[in-house]
């Protein structure tokens, strides 16, 4: 049992995490190469993908409510089920893309100041939202067909999309932001446009790839469109909790961002700094999730409500491991890390004070991560995270940190130890009273 547990988690968790590893390198490499053309353009490209990562987390809440259903539906071997979850699925990552690039078309300065009262960043970030935009449609498509393939263990495809997709990104971002090869030197511009070919190659791959496989990607259209009322009730009743939970997340990460934003550009640089290293470590935690709620939801939709307990457990035990190796790690080479950066030394020092911050934090960060995408959604209790979540960052969280920020002048550092030692030591007790209970399972199919 035991070796065909390692098995099983180690063929979803690694594919899984070298995806992870190469979006987060995705965004790694056009921070290291924007950071090349100054701390302004920098912090105006990070401003600017902060509405793109949003769009993403809203994609992530439409897609963790659908995973909730494809994998118990994959364990009860209901392939009617899985293909309407699916086409569901696609329909509302779709009309939300298309929300978010229309207010990126129509509104980008708008959004930037959000972030900052700089005339110079907003002009700059402006430019690179509006091309970025035409991406949306490609990332809707991928993440929807990615999700299913993850559900249904079949992960290396989502993987090779990843893997043409950042490799398209680095080469273009080279040639059409510094003018190699003869082009003209586009800066931030160029950076936008090698990002929306680069999401079209990962949405192409993954589509010629499951389509010439046989996956369930190769439904027919009737299958996908067969969702009835009674289905999207159903669906809402346990994936809405999921969308919101991911939306309201992603709106108090935005007050965050934001009131680095207006503490300072080089404040700002430097939190986007560490967000692209974050997004790097926790690349393995994000593969450990993704086996968890396949292998759990799998469990419960089979009817193994023990198999499916023992197994969030031992996921549980599994993060704390590595998340503590992977947090000394960070520690210790923050130095080097930063080093990759051509930012100025008072960006580098806040950058270099804050991932100590975040390496000693790692285990408490990522705890409550797993218990709620990972676990308590795979058992189909998907609200009690979005209670919890909104309770701790609107109500205490963002408060503390504006104070901290905006109204004491605390350092950078100092404000963002606030942030995180508020929000995940409160998570993390609440969180663990709730998975030994066992309340979270609840079987959906």
């Amino acid at each position: 049992m035991q070796q065909h547990f390692t098995r099983t988690m180690l063929s979803i968790a690694i594919p899984v995490a070298l995806q992870n590893l190469l979006f987060s390198s995705f965004t790694l490499v056009d921070t290291v190469m924007v950071g090349r053309l100054g701390d302004l353009p920098l912090a105006a490209v990070g401003m600017a993908g902060k509405w793109t990562w949003f769009m993403g987390i809203v994609l992530f809440g439409f897609t963790s409510g659908a995973s909730v259903f494809i994998a118990q539906y994959f364990g009860a071997e209901d392939t009617p089920g899985i293909h309407r979850t699916y086409g569901l699925m696609t329909v509302g990552n779709l009309a939300a893309a298309a929300v978010f690039m229309l207010g990126a078309l129509c509104f980008p300065e708008a959004i930037i100041g959000l972030f900052t009262g700089d005339p110079a960043a907003v002009e700059t970030g402006a430019r690179y939202l509006r091309i970025i935009a035409f991406a949306y449609p490609f990332q809707a498509l991928r993440r929807s067909a990615g999700t299913l393939l993850q559900s249904t263990q079949q992960v290396v495809i989502p993987f090779a999309g990843a893997l043409c997709s950042v490799l398209v990104n680095i080469a273009l971002n080279a040639v059409l932001i510094f003018g190699l090869l003869g082009f003209p030197a586009l800066g931030v511009e160029g950076a936008a446009i090698a990002s929306v070919i680069a999401s079209a190659v990962d949405a192409a791959v993954i589509f010629v790839a499951g389509y010439a496989g046989r996956t369930m990607i190769r439904a027919p259209r009737a299958a996908l469109l067969r969702f009835d009322r009674a289905f999207i009730a159903q669906y809402a009743r346990v994936g809405a909790p999921a969308m919101i939970n991911e939306t309201t997340w992603a709106l108090a990460n935005l007050l965050y961002s934001a009131i680095y934003g207006h503490m300072g550009t080089q404040a700002y640089a430097a939190i986007t700094v560490v967000r692209s290293i974050e997004d790097l470590t926790c690349v393995a935690i994000f593969g450990l999730g993704s086996s968890c709620a396949v292998m759990t939801g799998s469990f419960i939709g089979q009817g193994r409500i023990d198999q499916a307990r023992r197994c969030a457990w031992r996921h549980l035990h599994l993060t704390v491991a590595l998340s503590a190796v992977i947090g000394l790690g960070v520690v210790l080479l923050r130095g080097a890390i930063l080093s990759l950066f051509g930012v100025s030394d008072a960006v580098r020092a806040d950058a270099q004070a804050v991932l100590l911050i975040y390496g000693l934090d790692m285990v408490m960060r990522n705890l409550p991560y797993m218990m709620v995408v990972g676990i308590f959604r795979a058992g189909g209790d998907t609200r009690y995270g979005l209670i919890v979540d909104c309770v701790v960052a609107y109500l205490i969280g963002i408060p503390l940190t504006a104070a901290a920020g905006l109204w004491l002048h605390l350092s950078v550092p100092a404000t963002y130890l606030i942030m995180y030692l508020v929000e995940d030591v409160l998570k993390v007790f609440i969180y663990l009273r709730r998975l030994r209970s066992d309340r979270w399972i609840r079987p959906v199919v």
